[in-house]
């Protein structure tokens, strides 16, 4: 199943908008942004790098989403808006990051550029459930319901869950984690896929993250839907050992997301 459903999704990106006088970095950036969405499942790419988007998509269906990127540097910071819409719909969400350096925007470009479309997605997909009262689920979970972006824990800046039964987790350091999602029941399981990193144990000094996501255990997540914008329950990951400097051991701590 793609990460955005079952649904074929067509996309047509353009252009950056920019101020930056320096060619090769805008190049560089569209590039790379354009790579990223060709390699999503269930997104046909309408290639159109070389026009700025002036309001009005080359295909006037109304499923039809426009993706562009704005790209600024402001004095030692780079800011970069990821902008999605659907034109016909009326319809418009902007996600905006701020970066230390121009690199640090394509080493997350597809994690934003998932986000983008699973916010723009979800959009669309809520208004046609509230639109039929008999396909609302309530609090019962589904991948449907869950996707979106949550926040709640002090050391993550965002959990966007799409609805592919896969997600990822952004963190304040700027690191990003993969999970997928499995539902057991009335229970909603997020596990880490791929290695551990040291930044996704920002709670533990560095040198012993270093160290100890060597060998670490995914970390993971149990939760259940208090409603449709609340998510509890509980954490699984590395923690320091009581009277120790240096050891870490598995332990669970209580946490509450919240969709944004």
């Amino acid at each position: 199943m793609s990460a955005f459903g079952t649904f074929a999704i067509d996309l047509e990106f353009y252009a950056p908008q920019t101020d930056l006088k320096d060619k090769s970095k805008i190049g560089m950036a569209q590039d790379l942004f354009y790579t990223q969405l060709m390699s999503l499942r269930n997104v046909t790419v309408i290639d159109k790098r070389n026009i700025q988007y002036l309001g009005t998509p080359s295909n006037p269906a109304p499923d039809t989403i426009v993706l562009y990127v704005e790209i600024r540097e402001q004095g030692d910071t780079w800011l970069c808006t990821i902008h999605g819409e659907q034109p016909v719909l009326n319809k418009k969400i902007s996600v905006t990051n701020t970066y230390n350096s121009f690199y640090m925007i394509l080493t997350e470009a597809k994690s934003s550029l998932q986000q983008i479309i699973s916010e723009i997605t979800s959009s669309q997909e809520t208004a046609k459930d509230t639109s039929n009262p008999s396909k609302q689920s309530g609090t019962t979970p589904s991948f449907e319901l869950l996707s979106g972006t949550w926040s709640g824990e002090p050391n993550i800046n965002k959990i966007v869950l799409l609805r592919g039964g896969r997600g990822f987790v952004i963190f304040n350091n700027g690191a990003s984690m993969n999970i997928k999602v499995e539902i057991q029941g009335s229970t909603i399981v997020c596990t880490q896929t791929g290695k551990s990193n040291a930044s996704f144990f920002p709670e533990l000094p560095r040198e012993v993250a270093l160290v100890a996501a060597l060998d670490a255990d995914p970390i993971k997540w149990t939760l259940t839907l208090s409603d449709e914008k609340t998510l509890s329950g509980t954490k699984y990951s590395l923690q320091m050992v009581r009277g120790s400097g240096v050891g870490t051991e598995l332990s669970a701590t209580n946490v509450t997301w919240t969709r944004q």
